[in-house]
């Protein structure tokens, strides 16, 4: 993935390796490339694509899929030459498409360690052909078992690779950016009930369950007169076809920066879905929103949509009182209604929020496990 100050796992490789020496530090994009306006400053960025975007956006998506897994590796010679004698003590990589197989073969053939990090179960949620699923579950294994490190977004993902691969791996949460602000309260807008209930949405689109989770929140906001905001790489026009109607607002992308003073002077609770369709029912028990990182730090209650199991309602569990959490399709219209109508509750959660996401999702907190895991590289 591009290593860039976007969002997900982009932006979570963006800000561990930000304060890394630049004069070590050489990133190879092996799928999209990222934009050299997002990039870490003074950071030599290789693109040496695997797999061809055309053949990808085809029917014939998941033939291709198998075709690029079976073949990765070989890019790993041509990948090596492109280092241009750079003395490498370690490779770096993450498990998504085609370049951890390459990245693996790398660290073999040079004899030194392999860190991997793990944001998705990639061998269940890769769209692959059902007969292939094995062989690339079998790869993973193969190089989830070489890593000198691994480093895994949730403790379920842990816990399930110990079982099925037998190798322990580190628990690495989403971090904030090193400039994050740290709010000590809540905006004092919140403690009042003058204006329309708003909700808001940062990140991005990625199955039907997010759409049906968007489209869920924006009836659920009518009966008190409120409304949704997006802000992501959606465009207007995809919103419409997604059923999005236009009392719901599109706001596009924005810095994490700008993102939180909008978030903080429009929006009266943050909402965080995760999918309740059936087919992603692995992936959300096993991997874990980035976006809480940022939403804890705004100062805002959250609205945490999703089923009983995924990562993120079970973190809530685990720290009661962090947000309003809706486990079932049908509640969210009792749960909105609550944060409309009570402005004590929303500073309550907001206050927490802010709390225990210092807790878990500090700069220096998730750095730190981060510089542990990779301390062959550093020493």
């Amino acid at each position: 993935m591009p290593v860039e100050s976007s969002y997900h796992g982009s932006a979570l490789l963006y800000r561990l390796l930000a304060d890394y020496p630049h004069e070590k530090l050489t990133i190879i994009e092996t799928a999209a490339s990222s934009q050299p306006s997002r990039r870490l400053q003074h950071v030599k960025y290789i693109s040496r694509p695997i797999g061809k975007q055309r053949w990808l956006n085809t029917r014939f998506h998941r033939h291709m899929v198998s075709w690029f897994t079976r073949t990765a590796a070989r890019a790993a010679p041509p990948i090596s030459q492109s280092l241009n004698g750079f003395g490498v003590d370690g490779v770096l990589t993450v498990a998504h498409g085609f370049g951890w197989l390459a990245a693996a073969r790398i660290a073999c053939e040079r004899n030194v360690p392999l860190h991997l990090m793990v944001h998705d179960d990639w061998p269940r949620v890769a769209n692959i052909n059902a007969g292939f699923r094995q062989r690339l579950d079998e790869q993973f294994a193969r190089v989830y078992r070489q890593a000198h490190s691994r480093l895994c977004v949730s403790p379920a993902m842990t816990r399930a690779y110990h079982a099925r691969y037998g190798k322990t791996a580190n628990v690495i949460y989403p971090s904030r950016a090193p400039t994050c602000p740290d709010f000590s309260e809540p905006p004092a807008r919140l403690a009042r009930n003058d204006r329309p209930f708003t909700v808001a949405f940062a990140g991005t689109i990625n199955s039907n369950g997010y759409i049906h989770a968007l489209l869920a929140v924006q009836e659920a906001l009518k009966p008190v007169g409120g409304r949704l905001v997006i802000f992501g790489p959606l465009t207007p026009i995809e919103a419409k076809r997604v059923g999005l109607n236009s009392t719901t607002a599109v706001c596009g992308l924005l810095s994490s920066s700008e993102l939180m003073t909008r978030l903080r002077e429009e929006a009266d609770a943050l909402f965080v879905p995760m999918s309740f369709d059936p087919c992603d029912c692995v992936n959300m028990q096993m991997a874990f929103p980035s976006k809480l990182a940022d939403c804890t730090a705004v100062g805002l209650p959250l609205l945490i949509y999703g089923p009983g199991y995924c990562s993120a309602v079970v973190w809530a569990r685990e720290n009661p009182g962090v947000a309003e959490v809706v486990e079932r399709e049908d509640g969210l219209l009792p749960a909105i209604d609550r944060l409309a109508q009570n402005p004590n509750l929303r500073v309550a959660l907001a206050t927490r929020a802010l709390d225990v996401g210092r807790e878990y999702f500090s700069y220096d907190r998730v750095q730190q496990v981060f510089n542990q895991s990779i301390s062959l590289i550093r020493g």
